[in-house]
């Protein structure tokens, strides 16, 4: 075989590997976990006003921390809920914000759950992934809000980390700005 042609070859027995010739198959519910979906009773808040005007990803163990975040993403409200009661026995809080969108935009935290990952030492670890999608909207307001979500989700004492998704709102249509 020609040294040009050695990439192509490679590349091809990877698709074919990758497609069941490459030995036993391994059920999906071992390589990928489920996620569960956040439930619409764990969501305790939703705003775009600005109260916490950064991109972040946060989360919450404490009932001082609930406080501090709960005041920072109620401050633009004329009339602030009031910090909602959580078991932090049971549970933690996930505080997400998109920064600086557009009044159509979105974020959410769609599903939790615990996936092993593998460091770069080749350790196996635990850790609570946090699925968050934004939401872009069909373009048609030009003005600046700040989409901030908090939920509430079950404990877990190791690593949380944030899995990105990013998805258009399905009825903009061909005729969208963005």
């Amino acid at each position: 075989m020609r040294p040009s042609h050695l990439p192509a070859a490679l590349a091809l027995a990877l698709v074919v590997a990758a497609c069941g010739g490459g030995g036993p198959s391994v059920p999906a519910s071992v390589m990928a976990p489920a996620l569960a979906p956040v439930g619409e009773g764990d969501r305790l808040y939703y705003d775009n006003s600005g109260g916490i005007a950064d991109s972040v990803r946060i989360v919450v163990r404490s009932v001082d921390e609930l406080t501090d975040v709960w005041g920072r993403a109620t401050s633009r409200q004329s009339a602030p809920p009031p910090v909602p009661a959580v078991d932090f026995a049971s549970r933690m809080v996930v505080v997400v914000g998109a920064g600086r969108l557009t009044p159509e935009d979105q974020i959410r935290v769609d599903s939790v759950g615990i996936r092993t990952v593998t460091d770069a030492a080749g350790v196996d670890e635990d850790v609570l992934a946090v699925v968050v999608r934004t939401i872009t909207g069909c373009g048609r307001f030009q003005v600046d809000a700040y989409p901030v979500e908090i939920v509430t989700v079950p404990r877990f004492g190791g690593d949380v980390r944030f899995v990105e998704r990013t998805s258009s709102d399905p009825n903009c249509g061909p005729l969208a700005t963005r």
